[in-house]
């Protein structure tokens, strides 16, 4: 099974708040998440590809 995030789990991860989570998701620069119930969720997969993004937008 894939391990996912809850958004807030993905902040604690990364060490940003929610408010710049979504700050994010307006530029389009948030992970893609997915609904889970009335959840969303970001898988693994996801988190690795945003990160790399980040990693590569830095270079």
């Amino acid at each position: 099974m894939d391990e996912s995030f809850t958004i807030k789990e993905f902040c604690a991860a990364e060490k940003i708040s929610r408010a710049f989570f979504y700050k994010l998701d307006k530029q389009g620069k948030a992970p893609q998440t997915y609904p889970l119930g009335s959840n969303r969720r970001i898988s693994r997969d996801a988190h690795v590809a945003w990160r790399t993004a980040r990693q590569n937008e830095a270079a």
